[in-house]
């Protein structure tokens, strides 16, 4: 799996780009910074852009969601099942422990409140990554 960070937003959140090597097929975790740099990447590097993952519901995480969804309209927005603001979109609810695929990548959802009521981490146990 690939990782691209873009940082910016109101206090310098992380956005990730994240992609399967084999399939190109890349999610999105947190929609906190401005697009277009992310919309450029994914073009110059030929990605598919499937999902976007959302770590927890404070504004300055789905700031840009709207953005993302006007141009791709089809995307998954995924986040926790007791998610704390209401979204204009279909959501897949996230229950703990629950499995996302991305290409041949395997991404686990693990509820971890604290810091937010609603807040995911997302785990690849292969790659040993947590966001």
């Amino acid at each position: 799996m690939n990782i691209k960070v873009f940082q910016g937003g109101f206090d310098k959140n992380l956005s990730y780009l994240i992609w399967c090597d084999k399939t190109s097929i890349a999610a999105i975790i947190d929609p906190a910074v401005e697009i277009n740099p992310i919309i450029e990447y994914i073009t110059s590097h030929n990605l598919i852009l499937s999902k976007i993952l959302i770590t927890h519901t404070h504004h300055d995480h789905i700031f840009y969601l709207d953005n993302f969804f006007q141009i791709f309209p089809d995307i998954d927005i995924l986040c926790h099942e007791n998610h704390l603001v209401s979204f204009k979109y279909n959501i897949v609810k996230l229950t703990d422990f629950e499995i996302i695929t991305l290409g041949h990548e395997i991404i686990i959802a693990l509820h971890t409140p604290g810091h937010h009521a609603d807040s995911v981490c997302y785990w690849n146990k292969k790659n040993k990554m947590i966001f």
